[in-house]
């Protein structure tokens, strides 16, 4: 009986001490894994200052919207969002590289002054949307521009009534509405059950302050940055996260490839000449060796006086 009860006291001191370093291991692994392994998840934070989208502005959004999705430890994006929209077919880009993010991990804008017109659309991508109580959001519609051309010189020779125009005036006219409309049914169809106001009020092109825009769906609610992190964390799934600068990361990653490409002594005052990314797009294009309109078309007009839509929130002026 006393072996037995030596034997009995082993096994059980034995189990006892292996299910205490068991517990041990999984506690220490958890503080590694989130603490201190590199592969601790991420929320990207993109900082968009205000900015009327162009050309420009969204090809440099595009590449941080690109760095958060191939990024695979970034599990969640925030945007701070300041714009009153800009030309179309870039607003119209941004909407669309938002909504195929959105596939990948949870896109949460949080509205600052304000988000209007082709803003508005492009934080339609998104899966959630804060306003802050006086921030403006809203401005469903379109603006057309339409020049009227100069007098052709006459050595100049087209075929057609509208090749230098494109269209009479009425198709014009015909065509921002099938814009406008389109605009409206990206929203309806984004925003669905959540939206508490009918497409014709939409297209009334009207803005509203934060705490309207929550009442009627056009946004989802109140709230801080802190309140986008957390957010976009909890629909990421992870509670134990850092924060990422995801201007700052594409911004050094831009300076990096510009000295690949050209002479260091070219891009040693680099950081000195651009502070964010539309400018080393500039920089980009000033560089670059192309040949130019007047150079390929001689006698050509070098400033095209094309039609422009622009899903844009102008202000009535003082």
């Amino acid at each position: 009986m006393g072996k037995l009860a030596v034997l009995w006291r082993g096994i059980t001191r034995w189990y006892v001490s292996s299910l205490l370093f068991a517990a041990v291991g999984v506690a220490l692994g958890y503080v590694i894994f989130f603490n201190v392994s590199p592969g601790k998840p991420q929320i990207g934070i993109i900082d968009i200052p205000f900015t009327t989208i162009s050309d420009d502005s969204a090809f440099a959004i595009g590449e941080m919207l690109d760095f958060t999705s191939r990024t695979d430890s970034i599990k969640g994006v925030v945007i701070r969002l300041n714009s009153p929209g800009g030309g179309a077919a870039a607003s119209e880009q941004l909407f669309l590289k938002t909504l195929d993010l959105r596939e990948r991990k949870p896109v949460v804008v949080v509205a600052q002054d304000i988000v209007a017109s082709g803003g508005y659309m492009w934080a339609m991508g998104s899966n959630y949307i804060y306003a802050k109580p006086t921030s403006f959001v809203g401005s469903v519609g379109a603006v057309f521009f339409s020049p009227k051309p100069d007098r052709p010189p006459e050595e100049l020779l087209f075929t057609g009534p509208a090749k230098l125009t494109g269209a009479s005036q009425r198709t014009f006219v015909g065509i921002l509405e099938m814009v406008k409309e389109a605009f409206v049914n990206t929203v309806v169809s984004q925003r669905g059950s959540r939206l508490k106001i009918t497409p014709q009020e939409l297209s009334e092109a009207r803005i509203y302050p934060g705490m309207e825009a929550v009442r009627l769906g056009i946004v989802d609610a109140i709230g801080s940055d802190t309140d986008a992190i957390e957010k976009a964390a909890t629909l990421a799934g992870i509670s134990h996260y850092d924060l990422v600068d995801v201007n700052s990361e594409v911004l050094r990653l831009l300076v990096q490839k510009l000295r690949r490409i050209f002479e260091s002594s070219e891009t040693d005052e680099l950081p000195l000449q651009v502070n964010d990314v539309a400018g080393l797009r500039k920089l980009l294009r000033s560089l670059a060796t192309s040949r130019t309109t007047e150079e390929a078309f001689p006698g050509f007009p070098t400033e095209s006086n094309l039609p422009r839509i622009y899903y844009l929130y102008v202000p009535p002026s003082e």
